[in-house]
């Protein structure tokens, strides 16, 4: 007859991560792992993923081209200066739609961009504005200049603005934006 006494330990399993067997398999495959991962880490810093040892770390990649500069037109000045006294000045803003590239835009239709809540960082222009122009880069389908308008009121501010050929030879504005953070005015025109 056998019996069983109240007082002896429940036989229940412990958990896996309190078995000294399980500690026994795992941390040695991770020690393994953590090895492999190390040694693609230091290949990859010192060969780099082309496979030709590099002096530099990782891929380099030429450097492209730079297009050949040409004359700032007067058809670019012109248009410079027309966004200036329309789109800037929040006047005859059908105008600016024309002469407005897709940066501009954002996408907006011509009844949006009739509303003047348009992407166009506002400045006071008015009969005494003058609007100076320094070219930065230009190229035949692009160019970068910078804008400084004064007035006799107010002090002068620089602003940036892209310029890109479109696809039927028209110039159109695809940036404006200021040089620093001006004070915006809240009453324009």
């Amino acid at each position: 007859m056998t019996t069983t006494r109240a007082h002896e330990p429940s036989m229940a399993r412990k958990p896996p991560w309190k078995r000294q067997q399980f500690w026994r398999a795992v941390l040695p495959a991770l020690a393994l792992v953590c090895a492999a991962l190390a040694g693609v880490l230091v290949y990859n810093a010192f060969v780099g993923s082309s496979g030709v040892k590099e002096k530099s770390f990782g891929t380099t990649y030429p450097v492209p081209p730079k297009p050949k500069t040409v004359k700032f037109t007067a058809a670019e000045r012109a248009v410079a200066k027309k966004f200036v006294v329309t789109a800037v000045a929040r006047k005859n803003l059908d105008q600016a739609y024309a002469i407005s590239g897709p940066g501009v835009r954002e996408g907006m239709t011509l009844k949006q961009f009739m509303q003047g809540t348009i992407p166009v960082v506002p400045y006071l222009v008015n009969d005494t504005t003058t609007a100076r122009i320094a070219i930065e880069q230009s190229y035949a389908t692009s160019a970068q200049i910078q804008v400084y308008i004064e007035t006799a009121h107010q002090r002068g501010r620089i602003f940036f603005m892209d310029l890109i050929k479109a696809k039927n030879g028209k110039w159109l504005v695809n940036a404006w934006s200021p040089r620093g953070s001006p004070r915006i005015p809240s009453k324009v025109g």
